[in-house]
């Protein structure tokens, strides 16, 4: 793989003697799956002063002269997870990171009280080491929540907003049963020792967000996911993070997003969703979209995270949303 001149220094040869063999693993699965779709990145570690956590950061710049893209990931996965999508993006300035916590981020703790503030402090230092004054913004999940939060927060950084899949606390989102169940320890307990280990395991879970058949084209991805759940630090980040966002009765009473947050977007915004996304369909999303005085939404026939199962569909609305031509890869 083409490695891009690094502003922080590299740090495959600097990272694996503090992060142990699991991490290593991840490191060297993170790179397949890189390779498998193209995306020549750099790879850095930054330290944050605010949550204090080492983060692990990685950009591909084949262009630098327009606002660059910032993806920003789910629980319970990594940055990597949206290589598929960023791949179809490759002649734009393109960044990612793995959330504190997850793949080869350093140890953190999510709680109902850390998690909003968490976000824009995260989304802010990675911009701030970067020397990155603005950014599009594209999340997935309970990473389009650290999107909302950070487009409303500091909406002078956010030129456009993206949300793919069904975002967490969105009005007509409904966490999945089984990971409310796993907010229950005892019920938790029991779950885990049901479930498979290897690709197995990661097959399951991606039936409960409805990819199990669309994951299967990324057999790199597969095996990274397996590595993540290899490592206790990023499966202890996962547990806390469900319990921060939810009860086995639902979302927590401050995590919803209400009307007047999302009428507050100030920013033109997309909105991708999947048909079939068993955290809410488009129709119960509409109401709370139409509140977001500039926003539309694109519909495709998928679940949870529709840049699995089409890219590059995916990748033409983000280009047009942003005022682009799309150059369809061959």
């Amino acid at each position: 793989m083409n490695q891009l001149p690094s502003r922080f220094g590299d740090i495959r040869s600097t990272n694996r003697s503090e992060a142990g063999p699991r991490s290593d693993d991840f490191e060297a699965a993170q790179s397949e799956l890189f390779e498998s779709v193209n995306l020549d990145v750099t790879s850095h570690l930054v330290d944050l002063d605010e949550p204090r956590v080492r983060l692990h950061i990685f950009e591909a710049v084949s262009r630098d002269d327009g606002v660059p893209l910032l993806f920003v990931h789910g629980g319970g996965a990594f940055g990597a997870f949206l290589a598929p999508l960023m791949a179809q993006l490759d002649d734009h300035h393109l960044i990612g990171f793995d959330r504190p916590g997850y793949g080869l981020s350093g140890d953190f703790r999510y709680t109902e009280a850390n998690l909003r503030r968490t976000a824009v402090d995260v989304l802010e230092g990675v911009l701030d080491r970067m020397g990155i004054q603005q950014v599009d913004l594209v999340g997935h999940s309970m990473g389009g929540y650290a999107t909302v939060q950070f487009a409303l927060a500091r909406p002078d950084r956010v030129r456009r907003l993206i949300l793919i899949g069904a975002c967490a606390g969105f009005p007509g989102a409904t966490p999945p049963v089984v990971l409310r169940l796993m907010t229950v320890p005892v019920l938790r307990r029991v779950l885990q020792r049901m479930g498979k280990p290897g690709e197995a395991g990661v097959l399951d879970v991606a039936e409960v967000f409805g990819e199990r058949e669309a994951i299967q084209a990324y057999p790199a991805l597969i095996q990274a996911m397996v590595a993540e759940t290899r490592d206790p630090k990023s499966s202890e980040t996962m547990l806390s993070e469900f319990a921060a966002f939810f009860s086995v009765f639902g979302w927590h009473r401050s995590i919803p997003l209400h009307d007047d947050e999302l009428a507050g977007i100030q920013q033109p915004t997309l909105a991708i969703w999947g048909e079939n996304d068993p955290i809410g369909s488009p129709e119960d999303f509409r109401p709370g979209v139409d509140v977001i005085p500039d926003a539309s939404v694109e519909t495709i026939l998928a679940a949870h995270a529709p840049f699995l199962s089409y890219p590059e569909l995916c990748a033409e609305y983000i280009q047009a949303f942003r005022g682009e031509k799309r150059a369809v890869r061959g």
